[in-house]
């Protein structure tokens, strides 16, 4: 049973690694910023705010990811902050962090919900879902996930996540204001 947990532990110590971003911007933000904007612009014909959004949503999970002292698999990580060894670094703290920069930015053409999927079970997600100012389907909201992929941004149409299935948490959409 002694070498079966060592053997446990041994895998979990070379199978966890540290995300750290030396370089805030890499070669690929250029296409993923881009495709994002794409995206952007299916919920509002401002390019200048759908560009800057876009801007923000793909780097600023990395500067979380290096504030959190993030390890990866996120859910290793999750681990870590359940167990009082890392402060941040859970989904619902991305949509918390990335949602005060999106609040300092002020962007008047897109509003944002709190989308969350398997709630108040061991699985549930967080995500931002960027929305156009005059609602619309929540299906058709793009999520905004620093999460999901260890500070690099995962983002799709709510209705196209093949992972998990969202719904808007009203409640987390009112506190998303005051971040």
């Amino acid at each position: 049973m002694r070498r079966l947990l060592i053997i446990i532990l041994t895998f979990f110590a070379i199978s966890c690694s540290s995300v750290h971003y030396n370089s805030l911007h890499k070669s690929s933000d250029y296409s993923k910023i881009n495709k994002l904007k794409s995206e952007l612009l299916t919920l509002s014909n401002n390019k200048e705010e759908a560009s800057e959004l876009a801007s923000l949503a793909v780097t600023y999970p990395r500067v979380l990811a290096n504030r959190y002292k993030l390890v990866t698999p996120p859910q290793y990580h999750n681990f870590l902050v359940n167990s009082g060894q890392r402060d941040r670094g859970l989904c619902y703290h991305f949509v918390q962090d990335i949602q005060k920069e999106i609040n300092s930015r002020n962007f008047k053409s897109f509003s944002f919900k709190w989308g969350v999927a398997n709630q108040n079970k061991l699985n549930e997600h967080n995500v931002i879902v960027v929305m156009p100012k005059n609602g619309e389907d929540f299906s058709n909201g793009v999520i905004l996930d620093g999460w999901r992929d260890s500070g690099e941004l995962y983002f799709s149409k709510v209705k196209d996540d093949s992972e998990y299935s969202f719904v808007e948490w009203k409640e987390g959409t009112k506190k998303l204001k005051e971040y």
